[in-house]
This record gives C-alpha cells, structure tokens and sequence, in this order.
C-alpha cells in the first residue's frame, strides 16, 4: 500500500511541476511579447515605416478665368487659405500667410513679387524670401504644386 501511495504522490508532484512549467512557460511568453510590441510601436514611433502622404487634386478653375498678372484666394477643405497668382512662367500657389507673423500676404504684379504689408516680407514668385524679417529668418512661404490639365488649374493638397 506504501507503494502505491508513493505512486500517487509522484504522480501529483508530476502534474504540479507540469502546471508550474507550462504557467512558467505561458508567462514568460506574454513578457516576451508584450515588451515586442511596446519596442516595435517605440521604433514605428522613431522612424515612420514609409507612411507616404497622400495629395489629392483640387480644382481652382479654368486657364482663361485668369490673366498674367492676376492673383486670387483659393481655399482647401481643411479651411486654409493660398494666393494663386499668374505669372509669365504659369501659375504659383503659396500660402498668404506670411511666416514671419502670421499677416496675409499678396501678390504684387508690376514687380512680380508676394509681400507682406505687415513688416515689409518680400517673396519671390517661387515663396523663397528675399526681403524683411522673413529673409533675414530664413522663412519661406509654403507652396503647392500646380497642374495645368486641358483648360483646368488643379493644386494639390495633402489629405489629412
């Protein structure tokens, strides 16, 4: 009889060292696991897996509403405004938002140049700054790219 209690008790040790093992086991993988994640989402974090910004066409109107030297607001669904001017070369899309202050800038036509009436900011018809506060900080205005297509102006805008 001292035997087969012997037996039984070897064989209960038995399934506790397997349930200790297989617990063990099941929580070092969740460890594993769940410190994988949290580095894979902190490395994401660090540096973007090549999430590329997605632009859509936004219609501004036809080639003939404008002349060589005009200028027009044009708004993106977001609710920002850009100054579409005219120019010999074609069309130029920039913020009218000077960077300096935040103060509208327009387009001046006879000296083919954006400016900004708040601090003097002069801009060249491709945004770079030449003149004013904006220059001396490097800030330039910031510029969407124009597609002229059939008799259509498009710009495209970053969907958010």
């Amino acid at each position: 009889m001292t035997k087969s209690r012997d037996a039984g008790v070897d064989a209960a040790k038995s399934v506790e060292e397997r349930r200790g093992f297989l617990a063990s086991v099941l929580m070092w993988s969740g460890v594993a696991l769940g410190y994988g994640i949290g580095a894979f989402h902190f490395l994401r974090y660090l540096v973007p897996l090549g999430e590329k910004s997605r632009y859509r066409e936004l219609f501004v109107g036809p080639v003939d509403q404008m002349e060589v030297g005009q200028s027009r607001t044009v708004r993106a669904p977001n609710g920002d405004s850009y100054v579409m001017a005219r120019t010999a070369e074609g069309y130029r899309v920039l913020s009218d938002i000077c960077p300096h202050l935040g103060c509208r800038v327009h387009w001046e036509p006879d000296k083919d140049r954006f400016f900004c009436p708040c601090h003097a900011g002069v801009f060249d018809p491709a945004g770079k700054a030449t003149g004013g506060p904006p220059a001396e900080a490097d800030q330039n205005l910031a510029r969407l790219e124009t597609i002229v297509r059939g008799n259509s102006v498009f710009v495209l805008i970053k969907e958010v």
